[in-house]
Order: structure tokens, then sequence, then C-alpha cells
């Protein structure tokens, strides 16, 4: 995978990324609805600035409030988490 990044997301990062693929754009308290679980309003928004350092997620400003969207695709993600795995257990190769 020459140039092109790779992604290695924990399962929050995951559920997040599905969520914001599902509604496109969100607030945080969108994101956390959405995800169903017991997690802080927080730890949401911390974890979407750390995706956002990492440039899986961008955001606009809707007054005071940042809007988030996936910046990238549930394809360009398990692209690169698989590839990732087969260098990891295969050592590159299926064969």
């Amino acid at each position: 995978m020459a140039g092109q990044p790779m992604h290695r997301l924990g399962d929050l990062q995951l559920e997040i990324l599905q969520a914001l693929g599902k509604m496109g754009r969100a607030r945080v308290a969108e994101v956390q609805q959405q995800l169903g679980n017991d997690l802080a309003y927080t730890t949401v928004a911390t974890m979407l600035r750390k995706m956002e350092d990492r440039q899986l997620v961008c955001h606009g400003e809707a007054g005071r409030r940042f809007i988030y969207a996936a910046a990238v695709t549930a394809d360009e993600v398990s692209r690169s988490m698989s590839s990732r795995l087969v260098e990891r257990v295969f050592d590159g190769s299926l064969a």
C-alpha cells in the first residue's frame, strides 16, 4: 500500500466512523446518542479531536458548535486495516 495512509483504529473509533457514515455530519451529542452506550460526552468529544488530529474526521462550525464528518471512507479504512493484518500475520503474503 505504498503512498496510502495506514489506518489503525480501535473499536470506539470504528463505531464513531460508522455513526458519522450513517449521519453524514453530526454534533458531538448526536454522535454520542448514535453510539447508544454510556460514553460520556467528553469522551466522545476527546475521541473526535484525536481522530481529527489523525485526519480521520474533519469539522466545520455552526455557531459555537463543531459539526463533524468522516474524512475517510469505510472502504479506505477496511483496505488499510486488511493490508496491515496481512503484513502482520502473513508477512505480507496471502499465499
